[in-house]
């Protein structure tokens, strides 16, 4: 028997996994990936404008998932009648994990002045938690492979973790983040800026940089 590097051995089941379209290279990341991140956030006025770019480039959408044994990015999955924005996963050794990931415009606010949930991210929230209403209900089909007739997103579950992303942290009083704590815990749902992606892709670029003794 022909043994396999970790890296060819990856590579094989890439090949043969039904979701070989959605597979994204995770470690791909170079230094000047940050500004190129950071450039679409700040010219983006409008949704569609960040849902496209992160389609066109779905490394930057997986930099915070810690599966080593690969990581999936499906843009616009229909779950019956509805369509998320993003469904993102990983695989560890126990199995498969996904998060539902809601898109608002980088320019609305997550709170308003009161401090209230502003009517953007209620409707993020309610989007995420429609989803997991179809999911609970139709749980087989979204968990049974691509090749036996199902969606293929195996071992999901009905109560997906959700990613919102929406507005800017410049403009988002640090007062909010117990508040957002809160909701991650009672809704399961972490609730984030956009500068979450541009952190999760530096701490990316630190880690891989230690792992080849290389100094950014």
């Amino acid at each position: 028997m022909v043994m396999l590097s970790g890296e060819d051995a990856l590579e094989e089941y890439r090949r043969n996994d039904p979701l070989k379209d959605f597979f994204v290279w995770w470690d791909e990341i170079h230094q000047d990936d940050i500004g190129r991140l950071g450039g679409a956030l700040d010219s983006a006025s409008r949704e569609e404008d960040i849902q496209q770019f992160l389609q066109d480039n779905p490394k930057y959408l997986i930099q915070h998932l810690g599966g080593g044994h690969g990581r999936w990015v499906i843009p616009k999955k229909r779950l019956g009648e509805h369509v998320t924005d993003f469904m993102i996963g990983d695989k560890h050794s126990f199995g498969h994990e996904w998060q539902a990931v809601e898109l608002e415009s980088p320019l609305k606010p997550m709170f308003n002045k009161n401090g209230d949930a502003s009517r953007y991210l209620v409707h993020a929230i309610r989007q995420i938690q429609d989803w997991r209403s179809w999911l609970t209900r139709n749980q087989d089909y979204a968990a049974r492979a691509r090749n036996e007739s199902g969606l293929g997103l195996t071992d999901i579950t009905g109560n997906v973790p959700g990613l919102i992303l929406i507005s800017r942290r410049s403009v988002t009083p640090a007062n909010t983040a117990e508040r957002r704590r809160q909701m991650v815990t009672d809704l399961n749902i972490r609730i984030q800026t956009y500068d979450y992606l541009l952190d999760a892709l530096s701490g990316r670029l630190r880690g891989l940089a230690m792992q080849s003794g290389a100094r950014i």
